[in-house]
């Protein structure tokens, strides 16, 4: 197994814990709302609540995620804190607890998006996600996106190989738009001036490897605030 595999199976683990503790948390949390009255049992729960999430910390160091989703997550964990913390009459702490589970949710999310098609994924099957993610787009369009002719991308579409490194990109970065957009959205946001890219539009900085990481924390930030 790659490191790259080992670390996709890590983050799949760490995602499924956190589904389920934000299963048990809404549990509790329906149990609260409609007893104002909390009770021992009801406070336990919520406590083993907090506790899980704690114990993903050392999981989490270990998924070697990037600064910037690093300080998402542990801010979302801080304010996990904050909110069991509050005074017990304090209602609203339930309700900014569940959205801090969920920030550590969307962090988790953003982490296998760069796996999409698999941690070992070669062209072929990045080609095969990106026509799952864009349908209705026209290949020339797709092909603009990747800097190639049609004619490569049918050639890739039959040969696996080595992805190229642009194509790995815009596959991550569609892989994190469409939670949000719809395929044709997706394709303008690519070919839109952004103001955190210093204006220009995402499709310019493609080839540029000092751009990545400002190009994902782009996208996450557009899923973010147009995003459900």
């Amino acid at each position: 197994m790659t490191v790259a595999d080992a670390r996709h199976r890590r983050l799949l683990a760490i995602d499924s814990e956190v589904v389920n503790v934000k299963a048990a948390y809404e549990e509790a949390l329906e149990e609260v709302t409609s007893r104002p009255e909390i009770d021992g049992s009801i406070r336990d729960r919520l406590v083993e609540v907090e506790k899980r999430l704690n114990d993903l910390k050392p999981q989490l160091e270990a998924a070697d995620l990037s600064l910037e989703q690093q300080a998402t997550l542990y801010s979302a964990l801080v304010d996990v804190g904050r909110a069991m913390a509050a005074e017990p009459g304090d209602l609203d702490r339930f309700e900014a607890a569940l959205v801090g589970i969920e920030r550590v949710r969307h962090v988790i999310r953003d982490a296998l998006d760069e796996f999409v098609g698999g941690a070992s994924a070669d062209r072929r099957r990045l080609l095969q996600e990106l026509d799952r993610s864009l349908p209705g787009i026209r290949q020339v369009d797709v092909a603009e996106l990747l800097a190639v002719t049609p004619r490569t991308i049918h050639r890739w579409s039959n040969q696996a190989g080595e992805p190229e490194h642009r194509l790995q990109l815009v596959t991550r970065l569609v892989a994190v738009l469409r939670h949000a957009w719809t395929p044709k959205g997706i394709l303008a946001w690519f070919h839109r001036p952004r103001r955190d890219l210093d204006g220009k539009a995402p499709i310019e900085l493609l080839d540029d490897p000092s751009s990545e990481r400002a190009l994902l924390s782009s996208a996450r930030s557009s899923r973010n605030q147009y995003g459900t």
